[in-house]
């Protein structure tokens, strides 16, 4: 079985070797979601270098008091093999000496890491970054040392560094953004462990999408070495059901803990019904007529969290009354309809029933997932300039608010190639056994309507493109798709452009 590596960020780890090399002490902020891999790839660089490991001090901010984060610093400082921080360990007592400590160990050419940073946003701890500014400001001037900063909630890290009223505010030097694993980075993934199957690909893009860390949990519970037969079985069973589960509190820990009453109602109903309207979100959730407190919940979750999605039909304005909504985080998605569940029902239930039931809601969900997947690799492919599209815009489809059922039009997919004047329709199904006659005709029929549209009558002399897609094809759904006039395309496909 092969080893477990260090995979994609090979352009971000280069910079940050850049950064490091460079005669000048900086202040770099690494962000992305909680288990997206800031840590790693910090551990990443300094393993390429013993001498910048040796300057490395690592220090994960807790979310707690003064005493406990200024103690916590304090002993990263004792327990240093380095003379000069544990030189410094004793004098750290309170946040203006610990600022201090910094200063001086960045002069001493040291790099500082303080993961976890956006605690310091907490009322207890914000006194800590007018002393660190103190001292920033007198070190833009060193000629070596550097100052990382990690943090995993966007907005708080963004109300301590880019907010012009905090002492932070202009005082980075550099910053990275972590983001998912895409596609090509999954592949290397999945062909050095031999997860060879599409159908796997889509279970763990359901649950962990380009997460780098969870994709290591499974590696280390030997999920990867279980056949396609049992693969969704197995995945509840070692991820979240079992006792020793590693993730089974992962959700509730860290995307919820913050959130209460009506928001975790919202998240709960659309976990239940993605793509729901706010008149459906209204519906359910409101007893009492009043929509306004409801609807300051969910522009919260969409604006300020960022833990749901308001996708809009093609063409639609920002403010349009079609806007749909879904949990924007696939493994938040996964484990509040289908992991979490599960779970609940093997308390008294025997686990195999317990997984049993959760399956068939598992399929369901990987039927939006892998509309999600198909919008995403368009977009990746149309980045690296591979495939055979080039984008210039994509929505995840187009859909109507017909007042006669018989008027609907629903199209998964809506990609754009202006400069070429091509238009994709695309038809996105779990099984490429549902692409059947009625599908295909259903299919047709929508992509008319479109075309009879306002915004369709804008495209009236583009090429069009109708596109049939599913995790696998046959050769002969393939041909049978052909004769048909649509075109087939599945995982394989777009795994072979890399």
């Amino acid at each position: 079985m092969a080893t477990w590596s260090f995979y994609g960020r090979d352009a971000e780890l280069l910079a940050l070797k850049t950064l490091v090399a460079t005669p000048r002490w900086f202040f770099c902020r690494i962000q992305g979601r909680r288990r997206i891999g800031k840590t790693a790839l910090l551990t990443e660089l300094a393993g390429s270098d013993p001498s910048l490991a040796a300057r490395l001090l690592y220090m994960q901010v807790p979310d707690s008091d003064e005493r406990d984060v200024v103690n916590t610093f304090a002993r990263t400082l004792a327990e240093a093999d380095q003379k000069r921080p544990v030189e410094l360990a004793e004098s750290v007592v309170d946040f203006p000496s610990m600022a201090a400590a910094i200063g001086q160990l960045c002069r001493a050419g040291f790099i500082v890491v303080l993961d976890e940073f956006q605690y310091f946003n907490r009322a207890a701890l914000s006194a800590f970054n007018s002393f660190l500014q103190a001292q920033v400001d007198v070190l833009r001037d060193t000629e070596q040392g550097g100052l990382f900063v990690l943090g995993s909630i966007q907005a708080e890290m963004e109300a301590l560094l880019d907010d012009k009223g905090v002492p932070l505010y202009g005082r980075l030097t550099n910053q990275r953004s972590l983001h998912h694993w895409d596609f090509e980075d999954l592949q290397d993934v999945f062909k050095a462990h031999d997860v060879l199957d599409p159908y796997q690909w889509l279970t763990l893009w359901t649950f962990f999408e380009g997460v780098p860390k969870f994709y290591r949990d499974a590696y280390e519970q030997d999920l990867f070495k279980q056949p396609s037969q049992t693969f969704a079985s197995e995945l509840l069973r070692r991820m979240f059901i079992e006792t020793s589960s590693t993730l089974a509190e992962e959700a509730d820990t860290w995307f919820l803990r913050e959130i209460r009453g009506k928001g975790v109602s919202v998240l709960n109903f659309l976990a239940g019904h993605p793509g729901c309207t706010n008149g459906d979100l209204t519906s359910a959730l409101t007893k009492d007529g009043d929509a306004t407190a409801l609807g300051n919940y969910i522009s919260r979750l969409v604006n300020n969290y960022q833990l749901v999605d308001k996708r809009l039909p093609v063409f639609s304005e920002s403010n349009s009354r079609s806007a749909r909504y879904y949990i924007t985080d696939n493994f938040l998605q996964a484990w509040l309809a289908v992991a979490k569940p599960a779970k609940e029902a093997a308390r008294l239930r025997p686990t195999e029933r317990a997984v049993e039931i959760a399956l068939p809601r598992l399929q369901t969900l990987e039927g939006y997932s892998f509309e999600k997947l198909i919008k995403q690799l368009h977009v990746e492919c149309s980045q690296k300039g591979v495939g055979d599209f080039t984008l210039s815009e994509i929505n995840m489809g187009y859909w109507n608010r017909a007042r006669n059922a018989s008027r609907a039009v629903e199209i998964d997919l809506v990609a754009l190639d202006k400069d070429n004047k091509r238009v994709r329709f695309g038809s996105c199904k779990r099984s490429a056994d549902a692409h059947d006659n009625r599908a295909l005709a259903d299919f047709d029929r929508h992509v008319e309507a479109f075309c009879a549209t306002k915004e369709g009558r804008s495209l009236k002399d583009w090429a069009v493109e109708k596109v049939c897609f599913s995790p696998v094809f046959t050769s002969e759904q393939r041909d049978g798709l052909h004769a048909r006039g649509f075109e087939p395309r599945d995982l394989r496909d777009y795994a072979s452009l890399f």
